[in-house]
C-alpha cells in the first residue's frame, strides 16, 4: 500500500497560486515571471516589451487590443505621446481590422485564455498579409506547467481556459500557417519533465504543477542580471523540453 500523502498547507497553496499571476499590475509578481514576460517581448520586438516599446522602436503603426478596460486605459495613458498607437477594447475573435492589413501579429501568453482558439487563429490569419505576414505566439507547455494532465483538464492557473503540450500547440498553429519555427523558454531535461509528468499523474489535483512552481522559489534570491539570462528565448532544444513554447509562424493559410 502506498504511504498516505500529506496535503500541502492551504496557505502554501495560496502562495504558490499567487506566484502564477501573469498580468502586470495584478499584485506581486516574482522576478522570474517579470523576466519571462520581458524576454518574450524582447524576442518579439527586438528592443523591449509591450505596446510602448514597439511604438518607441519606430513601428509605422501599432494596434493594441485587450478585453480588459483597465489594461486598455493604462496603455492609452502610457502611449499618449505616440500618434502611431491605436488602443481598442475588443475581442480577439472579432478584430476591427481589414483583411490582409497587418505585417506582424504578436500574441504572447494569450491563446490559452481564449475559449474559441480555432476562431482566434482564423481571425489572425484573416488580418495578416498573405505575403510576408508573421505571427509570433507563446503559451505555457502543459507537460511542465500541468504535468500528467490532458488538454481536457482545467488548468491550475485560474485565468487559463486550457494549456497545450508541444504537439497540440503545433497542430493548432499548422491549421493556420504553412511555416512554423519553434523556440522556447526555461529549458528542462527530458528526465525532469518525465518525472514531473509521472508525479502529476499519480498525485491528486494539480500537485505536479505546484511542484514545478515550488522549484522556482530559490530564484527570488537570484541576482537580477543573471536571472534575466535564465529566461532568454532559445531555439527549441532537440534534447529536452521548455516550460514556454514560442512560435514564429509565416505563410498564413487564406
Amino acid at each position: 500500500m502506498a504511504p498516505a500523502l500529506t496535503p500541502m498547507p492551504r496557505k502554501a497553496m495560496k502562495m504558490l497560486r499567487l506566484l502564477d499571476r501573469e498580468r502586470f499590475g495584478s499584485g506581486f509578481l516574482p522576478n522570474w515571471v517579470q523576466f519571462e514576460h520581458a524576454a518574450r517581448w524582447r524576442f518579439a520586438s527586438g528592443v523591449g516589451e509591450g505596446t510602448y516599446l514597439f511604438a518607441d522602436s519606430g513601428a509605422r503603426r501599432v494596434y493594441a487590443f485587450d478585453l480588459s478596460e483597465s489594461a486598455v486605459e493604462t496603455t492609452r495613458i502610457r502611449c499618449a505621446n505616440f500618434p502611431t498607437v491605436q488602443v481598442s477594447q475588443t475581442s480577439g475573435v472579432s478584430l476591427p481590422l481589414p483583411n490582409s492589413s497587418i505585417d506582424v501579429f504578436i500574441s504572447l501568453e494569450t491563446i490559452e485564455h481564449v475559449e474559441e482558439d480555432e476562431e482566434y487563429l482564423q481571425e489572425i490569419t484573416r488580418v495578416l498579409k498573405a505575403e510576408g505576414g508573421i505571427f509570433i505566439c507563446s503559451t505555457p507547455n502543459r507537460d511542465i506547467t500541468m504535468p500528467g494532465k490532458s488538454l481536457r483538464d482545467r488548468p491550475w492557473n485560474p485565468f487559463h481556459v486550457r494549456e497545450y503540450d508541444k504537439t497540440e500547440f503545433l497542430t493548432l498553429l499548422y491549421c493556420g500557417f504553412n511555416n512554423i519555427k519553434l523556440y522556447g523558454q526555461n529549458p528542462k531535461k527530458h528526465w525532469r519533465v518525465k518525472l514531473l509528468k509521472t508525479l502529476g499523474a499519480a498525485l491528486p489535483r494539480h500537485a505536479g504543477g505546484r511542484i514545478n512552481s515550488a522549484m522556482k522559489l530559490h530564484r527570488l534570491l537570484n541576482n537580477a542580471s543573471s536571472a534575466k539570462e535564465n529566461h532568454i528565448v532559445i531555439e527549441y532544444p532537440t534534447s529536452g523540453d521548455c516550460e514556454y513554447l514560442v512560435a514564429v509562424c509565416s505563410s498564413p493559410k487564406k
